[in-house]
């Protein structure tokens, strides 16, 4: 038997319709395909998931993985992947998260679990170190994810823990879970796969450690990197502020999304009162979660628990509410109901819309539309509940547009997602073009790059970030020669090596937000890899892995029927956004052009070159293929 170093070495398999548990060796040779966490992910999916499997039905499975940094010091090494077919989309995708569960998972023995089947009854999964069983969930059933999760830890101590809400047992379509009460995980739908199978919670808790091949080369590499992360001058405002600093999300709240610089101000300040305690994923120097606490007025005495003070802050953008207390007790139940707050606000906002066109009136909704507090919760609750109009949204935005016409062309929508990224409010940098020609759609993670700072960046400055992310040089050339040459930087064909440098942390297991990975480059987290596994793996091989798993993922949803004519801009995109005063257009990032349909179009060409893809389809050709050792698919 191969004694394994970084990886436990073993696949855990439930089925839950036999109450049956297996243990399976992990595959070196897919170990060294796909490194392990998102990659290994999506070779499980390939092996296990039959094409054209049903979202909700006894048939899907639910993949859970860590990868080889996750349960070491690796400072900010806690992500897992979980990877699916979700129900909102359609598609077989992934989605990750953080906290504890990671390292429990690997603690006990464990680098992955695959969970198939249906439970008769609800069921929470039990794993400690190598002892697992499925345990009666009637007492959890009907309570949200917060006493759920209370509850497990009461029983078992320290552990991690994925739960759902009401809105997972409802089969609410776009019902995610959450770790530890924090870390949102199963945009897209995780919660209502999970409430199908009747698996209220899953419950890891190890003992054993994680195994280092080459201590004192893996300490060396820690305490430089550590130190570099402790003295970072931006630290202390991040300790403070969270991800209202530095991203264009905290600008969007800000100056720019809040209409003045007084009033945003007046939130920072808001931030500090309200914040109980900060928290951090085990391994992580930095910490990004946060505790809140409304300590006065309406809801005093509230305790909520986030992946980030964003979060609450995003339901001001409903504009609506009256307090900042109402938006984050809006927060707090969309989190306990296990729905998911980025496309609550999106379809509440959109609706609101629809009444003020007259599209929507009271005798078809049943209720009194207004911009305020009282209409957001009671729209959670009819949502979460599946009750009167709310069964309509819990079905997401397709089941909208089926209902009334000519609707779909002003959405906000891609492959059934809800746009996070708006390019008229932060222009197109990687993030909002990858919402597009991501397999699964609208969403927050992986077309991370130096665009994700905020519009603007010298040009050489970018080149730097470009050999930190390990773009080839041979690539460097057509970044900087975009459709048309005022636009600065191509951003269609910097989007692939944006998803590959993604792949590479989340496949090892490296937290992708920006003020972590930023401290990493392709040949550290090489180094780091090496000192774990006890591998020589080169940064190249790092690379071509983290290639061949996101073709993998395209090659899967290519089988569902996923192709180019999916691969679409929102109409909406080409309309200017009303912004107070003024109208937003459409622009490349650096600003100054405007992108119409025709360069929409020459930029989806050009990444699928620059990913070796067929214009015509958008999807891997039979040489690329072949040349990332693939060709078992073709069979």
């Amino acid at each position: 038997m191969m004694s394994w170093h970084g990886y436990s070495g073993k696949i855990l398999r439930v089925n839950l319709t036999d109450n049956k548990f297996s243990i399976e060796e992990l595959n070196l040779k897919d170990v060294q395909s796909f490194i392990g966490g998102f990659g290994m992910n999506c070779k499980l999916a390939a092996d296990h998931l039959k094409p054209k499997t049903e979202a909700l039905s006894s048939d899907n499975k639910i993949i859970i993985g860590a990868g080889p940094l996750v349960g070491t010091l690796t400072p900010g090494s806690s992500r897992i992947v979980g990877t699916c077919k979700f129900p909102a989309t359609g598609a077989i995708a992934h989605v990750c998260g953080s906290m504890s569960f990671g390292m429990h998972l690997k603690h006990s023995g464990f680098d992955h679990l695959i969970i198939s089947g249906a439970a008769e009854r609800p069921v929470f999964l039990s794993v400690q170190d190598e002892h697992f069983e499925l345990l009666d969930a009637g007492n959890l059933w009907g309570k949200d994810i917060m006493e759920t999760t209370d509850q497990v830890k009461d029983k078992f101590g320290d552990c991690g823990v994925i739960a759902i809400g009401k809105a997972g047992e409802n089969l609410v379509k776009s019902a995610l879970t959450l770790i530890d009460k924090t870390s949102t995980f199963g945009r897209g739908g995780l919660g209502a796969v999970m409430g199908f199978k009747n698996l209220k919670a899953i419950m890891v808790k190890g003992t054993k450690g994680t195994e280092i091949a080459r201590p004192k080369e893996f300490n060396a590499l820690f305490r430089k990197l550590y130190d570099r992360i402790r003295n970072w001058p931006h630290r202390k405002d991040l300790h403070k502020l969270g991800m209202l600093r530095g991203t264009p999300v905290g600008a969007l709240l800000g100056a720019q999304g809040r209409k003045d610089k007084a009033k945003h101000a007046s939130e920072r300040t808001y931030v500090r009162k309200l914040k109980k305690r900060r928290i951090a994923c085990p391994s992580c120097p930095l910490g990004d979660k946060d505790v809140l606490e409304i300590k006065e007025g309406d809801f005093s005495g509230l305790i909520n628990y986030t992946s980030s003070v964003i979060n609450p802050f995003f339901m001001l953008l409903l504009d609506d509410l009256n307090t900042y207390n109402e938006a984050v007790k809006g927060f707090d139940l969309i989190s306990r109901h296990g729905l998911d707050s980025l496309t609550i606000t999106a379809l509440l906002d959109f609706c609101t819309e629809l009444f003020e066109r007259g599209i929507l009136t009271e005798d078809l909704t049943g209720m009194k539309w207004r911009r305020d507090y009282a209409t957001l919760s009671r729209m959670i609750e009819m949502i979460a509940n599946r009750e009167g109009f709310g069964n309509i949204l819990a079905d997401g935005w397709k089941k909208l547009a089926e209902r009334y016409e000519d609707i779909e062309k002003d959405m906000p929508v891609i492959k059934g997602l809800d746009v996070v990224f708006d390019p008229r409010m932060l222009r197109m940098g990687t993030m909002e073009f990858e919402q597009v020609v991501n397999p699964k759609g609208a969403h927050v993670a992986s077309g991370g790059s130096p665009t994700y700072l905020s519009p603007g960046g010298s040009l050489d400055k970018f080149r730097t970030h470009f050999n930190r992310m390990g773009i080839p040089e041979s690539a460097m050339g057509g970044l900087y020669k975009p459709p048309i040459k005022e636009m600065g930087i191509h951003v269609g064909r910097l989007t692939r090596y944006s998803e590959d440098w993604y792949s590479v942390l989340t496949s090892l297991g490296v937290c992708a937000r920006a003020h972590v990975n930023r401290f990493y480059g392709l040949e550290s987290v090489t180094a780091f890899y090496n000192a774990v596994t006890g591998f020589d793996s080169s940064p190249d091989e790092l690379r071509l892995a983290a290639e061949r798993s996101w073709n993998l993922l395209k090659i899967l949803n290519a089988r569902e029927g996923f192709s180019r004519v999916d691969d679409e801009f929102p109409q909406v995109w080409f309309e200017p956004k009303q912004f107070g005063k003024i109208q937003l257009k459409l622009q490349n990032f650096y600003g100054g052009v405007e992108i119409t349909p025709e360069i929409a179009v020459q930029m989806l060409d050009d990444y699928y070159e620059e990913r070796g893809w067929s214009k015509e389809t958008g999807l891997p050709t039979k040489e690329k293929v072949s040349s990332l050792g693939l060709e078992w698919l073709l069979k």
